[in-house]
């Protein structure tokens, strides 16, 4: 039987001997490299402590949600002279905080205050709150003093265009949103402000053999769409070339286009639609003229083109703009109750 490792006088095997003797020294101007790279981070860190202890950086609030953390709209009102609704102070405040996160160049706790402002007035919505007269005036002067805080930023603007929607959101929920409207002139036609009877939002239904929409049979001047209608250009679609005022597009997806103009969506096209009402569905507003329309329990969407709205409503409907300065006018005019609009 052979002698193990450790019987060995030296206490290690002969390779391990070989191996030790196996490499040699760097060359000494390398070593000189090293000293002097190890010096210099040295000397850089410790010149960058020395400027963080003459020149601190700004210390920001902190952002203090304490209480409205779920920001949920709150019900009742607050103490004062003129009582104001406890959700709409909880909106300015949040707006107020966000003016002065601003400007101290905290943008990221600006944002999630404008955030919190959304959320609440998206809660108010749900919970079919009714803001005061001033409300729309006074919150949509708010957002526009938050952007000039940090008036070259993207991110703040994006932040708070999609507040200006929830606005905007509100102000088609509200139940007079529907008043002056040819439909709710129309007795034979449904009640906008009660149609759907006991939900929000325009129903999906399955379209098949002998499918109907949910008033169609007995209001006249009903057409009723199964599958978007294609709008050559120079083209207007009214009473007479639709064949009825009322248009029902309830029986497609939601997310479905109702009316398809020429992909350009340019004004040159000449498409017009005038005098009807549109229910359902989904639409693109760019590129179209719309005049003495009004929009019933739709999503409609605003792409950044140019946009052209003559007494034009909209009720129960939701918006997605683009965040940017001409989705912000836009939503800005809805929140405001304007019927006309244009951009070109």
């Amino acid at each position: 039987m052979g002698r193990s490792l450790w019987d060995t006088p030296s206490g290690r095997d002969r390779r391990w001997a070989k191996r030790s003797g196996g490499y040699t020294s760097a060359p000494k101007y390398v070593r000189i490299a090293v000293v002097l790279l190890a010096a210099a981070l040295v000397g850089t860190l410790a010149w960058q402590g020395i400027q963080s202890l003459l020149h601190p950086a700004p210390k920001y609030a902190p952002i203090n949600v304490t209480g409205k953390a779920n920001y949920v709209a709150r019900g009742g009102t607050v103490a004062g002279s003129s009582p104001v609704a406890a959700w709409e102070a909880d909106v300015a405040e949040a707006v107020e905080t966000a003016t002065a996160q601003g400007t101290a160049g905290n943008v990221t706790a600006a944002e999630v205050e404008v955030d919190r402002a959304a959320a609440i007035v998206l809660s108010a919505r749900m919970q079919a709150q009714t803001p005061s007269p001033d409300f729309w005036a006074r919150n949509i002067a708010a957002l526009d003093r938050v952007l000039r805080t940090q008036p070259d930023n993207a991110r703040l603007l994006e932040h708070v265009t999609l507040a200006r929607i929830e606005l905007a959101d509100l102000r088609s929920s509200e139940p007079d949103s529907a008043g002056g409207t040819p439909a709710a002139q129309n007795s034979e036609a449904p009640n906008l402000t009660t149609y759907p009877p006991g939900v929000s939002a325009t129903p999906i239904l399955n379209v098949g053999p002998g499918a109907e929409a949910p008033h169609a049979a007995t209001p006249p001047g009903h057409v009723v769409l199964a599958s978007p209608r294609a709008l050559s250009a120079e083209s207007e679609l009214n009473r007479a070339s639709l064949g009825g005022n009322y248009l029902d597009a309830t029986l497609m997806p939601e997310t479905s286009e109702v009316l398809l103009p020429p992909s350009t969506r340019n004004f040159s096209d000449e498409v017009r639609v005038e005098g009807l009402t549109i229910e359902g569905a989904s639409q693109t507003l760019d590129g179209v003229r719309w005049k003495n329309v009004t929009f019933v329990g739709m999503r409609l969407r605003y792409e950044g083109g140019g946009i052209s709205l003559e007494n034009v409503k909209f009720v129960r409907c939701r918006f997605g703009f683009t965040a940017d300065e001409r989705g912000a006018q836009l939503a800005d005019a809805i929140a405001m109750g304007k019927t006309s609009f244009e951009i070109q």
